[in-house]
């Protein structure tokens, strides 16, 4: 059953691939967050592992990509040496290999960080004019909207037995990861050119849905990339009052409101506005980390501690939690802890190099482009990573490839390409 569901995956993005890059890209974007079943996709048994459907589609997507750039392979090539960073990172990754305890966990884990950067030569190779880009901004937006219609129909519906907003068998943190990035699309139309009622509505919408998924850790994403977006985007006095608004609303919903509130703290159902700002250094101890602090600690402990340096190797922590605990926790809850764990400080290191190379690229795109819709896009892709980085910290972002990271680094190619259709027309200052 594994080998038909792989070949079946692989079939049919492979045939889009070979048909229509864009459209590759563009149903790729449409549908990865939905789920391929209205129960779990969990499978138990496969020649590399416990897995589930989204690995599987996952792997069919990363071979069509490869379909589609190794035709294209000079133009992927001088594409790729603008990423050198990236592509140090992976090597890297690729090479703790060489001392992880499993090969198959060490290889899927390079696939779900090659993704990301397969996607974004996706489309640096496939999309070449202005209107296939506004194409993808609406598929973008779009796969936001059917996911919020498909979550509110299964509330409708009494299918989703959650009390957060998201669809059935479906984390509400993958639900609001996506939904987060799709919203930082929509903030930064409507900080650059469009600030129609309609991209507004869409805004507050998604604002809310995030909010109504209740995960603490996409909130505080979401408040801080509009912020990032505002900052950068505005003139004037708006620039600075707006932001301070925005993040200023973080801790007020926490603080203010008793649902968010207990959510926030242990005990917080025994809490006030007053008791904390009274006290906040217990208010902080109070905080509730959902048993992620002891399973960091635990994590720490037995694959960083004793390889500080280059890590336990990549895949490790999840070939302990899948294959070997007694447990049965999948995944350890902060990407940062399991990079210091698999790949050390070197490999944190290095990943942190990657993003600041990223947001150095796009921060040079918004320096020296007037253009809207380039500008545009490079704040989505600020906003984007900056959801990113924030989301990694609580939360396993990096087992979310269709339904999250595509989305985040779409965004950033989105901003090269437009940048580089700028050149060509003669859109510098």
């Amino acid at each position: 059953m594994f080998f038909v569901l792989l070949l079946v995956a692989v079939g049919l993005y492979g045939l889009l691939a070979l048909w229509s890059p864009v459209f590759l890209l563009n149903y790729a974007l449409l549908t990865g967050p939905i789920p391929l079943t209205p129960g779990s996709d969990e499978i138990s048994s496969t020649p590399m592992g416990h897995m589930s459907l989204a690995a599987v589609r996952l792997f069919g997507l990363w071979v069509a990509v490869c379909l589609v750039l190794v035709p294209r392979l000079s133009k992927t090539l001088k594409y790729l040496s603008r990423y050198k960073l990236h592509l140090l990172f992976l090597a890297f990754c690729l090479t703790s290999i060489l001392w992880a305890p499993s090969l198959s966990f060490g290889l899927r884990m390079i696939a779900k960080l090659s993704a990301p950067l397969l996607f974004v030569m996706l489309v640096m190779t496939a999309v070449s004019s202005s209107r296939q880009l506004q194409h993808t901004e609406r598929i973008i937006l779009a796969s936001g909207i059917v996911m919020v219609v498909l979550a509110l129909m299964a509330r409708l519906f009494g299918l989703s037995s959650d009390p957060r907003l998201t669809l059935p068998h479906t984390s509400p943190a993958t639900f609001s990861a996506h939904i987060a990035a799709v919203s930082m699309l929509a903030m930064a139309g409507f900080a650059v050119a469009d600030k129609t009622l309609s991209r507004g509505l869409m805004i507050i919408g998604f604002s809310i849905v995030v909010m109504a998924a209740f995960t603490r850790i996409t909130i505080a994403a979401i408040f801080i990339g509009f912020s990032v977006i505002l900052f950068l985007g505005r003139r004037g006095i708006g620039r600075i009052i707006l932001p301070v608004f925005s993040i200023m609303s973080f801790p007020a919903l926490f603080l203010l409101s008793p649902k968010f509130r207990s959510r926030m703290f242990i005990g917080g159902e025994q809490m006030s506005f007053d008791t904390v700002i009274a006290n906040p250094e217990d208010a902080v101890g109070r905080i509730h980390g959902s048993g992620r602090f002891d399973a960091w600690e635990m994590v720490l402990n037995r694959f960083f501690e004793p390889h500080p340096l280059l890590g336990s190797g990549i895949g490790a922590t999840q070939d302990f939690f899948y294959e070997r605990s007694a447990g049965g926790l999948g995944v350890i809850h902060s990407e940062y802890v399991r990079m210091l764990s698999e790949i050390g400080v070197v490999g944190l290191t290095l990943f942190i190099l990657v993003i600041l190379g990223y947001l150095w690229r796009l921060f040079r795109i918004l320096r020296f482009r007037d253009d809207s819709q380039t500008r545009k896009y490079a704040l989505a892709g600020v906003g984007g990573l900056t959801t990113y980085v924030i989301f990694i910290a609580t939360d396993n972002g990096f087992d979310y490839v269709t339904q999250f990271a595509i989305f985040v680094f779409s965004l950033v190619a989105m901003a090269e390409k437009a940048n580089e259709l700028s050149e060509k027309h003669g859109g510098a200052r």
